[in-house]
């Protein structure tokens, strides 16, 4: 059921080690953001993991795929089911302790719904999303092993490292080319072509570059690190936004902002390489390190566990709160999303990181004395037959007994309302009041929620058909579009400095039926992310973005006419431009002056509490 596991291979045991503290810490939007602004964790973390199972790949000509099949389905697909199932519970759980009769019951359709996200994306939701890797690695693994059983006579690892390069390449051109929403089927397909290039790479270096690798002096690893960190900057001052080196929603097959197709593959190269010369040259330190061995051996734990634990964090929190108002501590915000973080200070969320990796490692230890608890007992029946008899019983013992908790906790949590069945199962379980905030890879636009929508007016429209400031508004009732019209939207980006990185706050999306003005109002009381921003505000953007159900075509649109009035005070604005539409999206970015021109220095927003923005979008067409 459970045995305690010591790595022999400490090098790889720490590189795996840091490799999951990077998805726990890139899941509280970078709290310690170890060489983030160098090495984006997106730009390389998941490509990691396949290229540290590349290194420990043995398939060959003697691979018995049946039993490698089972194998696999053993190691990946039975606990994957499991830790949904654990994490499910305890959704269910702290949904009723955060909503209690207001949860919104399961609804119609949801099996069919989850069924379809894990065979698709790869994970049935927000709180588990970073699980979406475990199906892509499962349909990697295998379909790898097929490939090189077959054709292990004429395998050539330089020649197919050089091959599945240029079948990633081609999925990353396809990704930022095709519509994404119609080859949902093929997700993971696709996502197997991005990673085999790092499986393949993994056994590259353990078979030609380990040992010379190993070989260099201290001196020459960290020059060579250092070289590392020289490209990579100089690659960001190339593109378009320093971040396009990274890459964000791998799930989804999404997030490819460079406007190379090989951005990705060259990024991940450069990550791979420098963590593991950094394992490789000092984790002889930490090499016998009980905790980072035991925390390599339960990085499963920890990537399926980490997002539940934040919001079991929360929950204690919101407890203690009940009793002794906590600063900042936003209840409704928490209801609202599994994202929730406490905004008393922003070093609070290195303490979700802490929460994130001992609360599942902690969960694993309490599993693993029940484990050896119980074998300690079965192991004194007497023959081996009848032990391998009892430990079989054990364990679906133990499968039945989580079922029926998982039954009953659905059944104990369900609200005491009317169940209404939605059109769309989707659109009503997908994450709470309309938002998504991403998977294990970045966070997602949010999407469009009910509250938005007041009598047909924005926060910043008044009933006379003007704007807060009197300005005539073109288009006054831009969020009630026609019945026949399917909106796109708009939303603001402030981009603040959060602990040294450039951090974005998305407003609430405001619906665009068709070219006019618009007029968004940000107040600093909207949230305690919002409050952050203020007081760190580098620069502000639009983003304007269409889906597949949308009615408003804003490929040839273009953002214009963008003014900025803080606290009644109209600013000066330097606008950059905008992108060209590209998956879906259009930005313009710009920086906000003192009314008298002077460009010296950015305006200080740190002690205001209103911004408004107004602008025109042109050249959008409906249908």
């Amino acid at each position: 059921m459970s045995e305690k596991r010591d790595k022999s291979n400490k090098k790889f045991m720490l590189l795996s080690a840091i490799g999951i503290f990077m998805v726990v810490d890139h899941h509280t939007f970078t709290a310690f953001n170890i060489l983030g602004d160098f090495l984006p964790y997106n730009s390389f973390f998941m490509p990691m993991f396949v290229f540290i199972s590349g290194y420990f790949n043995k398939v060959d000509a003697s691979t018995n795929l049946w039993s490698y099949f089972v194998k696999k389905v053993k190691t990946l697909l039975v606990p994957y089911i499991g830790l949904s199932f654990t994490v499910f519970t305890i959704q269910q759980l702290i949904s009723y302790i955060k909503l209690g009769n207001e949860m919104t019951p399961l609804p119609s359709g949801y099996l069919s719904y989850v069924l379809n996200r894990i065979i698709t994306v790869g994970s049935y939701g927000v709180i588990v999303e970073p699980m979406w890797f475990v199906i892509a690695l499962f349909f990697t693994l295998i379909v790898y092993a097929v490939l090189k059983k077959f054709l292990y006579k004429i395998w050539n690892s330089y020649i197919m490292f050089v091959l599945f390069c240029g079948l990633q390449i081609f999925t990353v051109y396809l990704a930022k080319n095709a519509d994404m929403g119609s080859l949902e089927y093929l997700l993971v397909p696709l996502k197997a072509l991005f990673f085999f290039p790092f499986i393949e790479l993994g056994i590259i270096y353990r078979e030609h570059l380990e040992k010379k690798h190993t070989a260099m002096s201290g001196t020459g690893k960290i020059a060579l690190m250092f070289i590392l960190l020289v490209i990579n900057t100089i690659r960001t001052v190339y593109m378009p936004a320093a971040y396009d080196i990274a890459f964000d929603s791998i799930d989804e097959l999404a997030g490819f902002t460079s406007p190379y197709f090989i951005t990705p593959l060259i990024s991940a190269i450069i990550g791979i390489l420098f963590w593991t010369t950094f394992a490789d040259l000092v984790g002889k330190q930490v090499y016998e390190s009980r905790f980072v061995n035991f925390m390599s051996c339960n990085t499963f734990w920890i990537m399926g566990l980490h997002i539940i634990f934040y919001n079991i964090f929360n929950c204690l929190l919101m407890g203690i709160n009940n009793i002794v108002a906590l600063p900042y501590f936003d209840v409704e915000a928490f209801k609202e999303t599994e994202w929730y973080f406490w905004g008393i200070s922003s070093n609070i969320k290195m303490l979700y990181v802490i929460v994130g990796i001992l609360g599942p490692l902690g969960l694993k230890w309490i599993y693993d004395r029940i484990c050896s608890f119980v074998n300690s007992r079965i192991e004194k029946a007497g023959s081996d037959q009848k032990v391998k008899t009892l430990k079989l019983v054990s364990k679906a013992a133990f499968v039945l007994v989580f079922a029926l908790a998982v039954g009953l906790v659905i059944l104990l949590t369900g609200p005491k309302t009317e169940e209404i069945e939605p059109d769309n199962p989707e659109a009503a379980y997908d994450e709470p009041d309309g938002e998504s905030y991403g998977d294990a890879d970045g966070l997602d636009i949010p999407a469009i929620s009910d509250d938005i929508i007041d009598d047909g007016q924005t926060s910043s429209d008044t009933d006379d058909g003007t704007d807060n400031n009197g300005t005539p508004d073109t288009n006054p009732d831009n969020n009630t579009p026609p019945e026949d019209v399917t909106s796109a939207y708009a939303y603001i980006d402030i981009v603040y400095n959060y602990m040294g990185t450039n951090t974005d706050y998305l407003t609430e999306p405001y619906a665009i039926t068709g070219n006019g003005t618009y007029t968004v109002t940000i107040n600093r009381n909207d949230s305690s992310e919002a409050d952050l921003a203020f007081d760190s505000l580098s620069y502000m953007g639009i983003r304007l973005l269409d889906d597949d159900t949308s009615d408003v075509d804003i490929k040839k649109a273009a953002i214009t006419d963008v003014k900025v009035n803080c606290d009644g005070i109209q600013l000066t604005v330097d606008d950059a431009g905008s992108t060209d539409y590209a998956d879906g999206v259009i930005y313009d970015f710009f920086d906000c002056y003192d009314p008298d021109g002077n460009s010296e220095a950015v305006y200080d927003f740190s002690s205001k509490n209103t911004i408004e923005i107004s602008f025109t979008i042109t050249g959008a067409k409906i249908g």
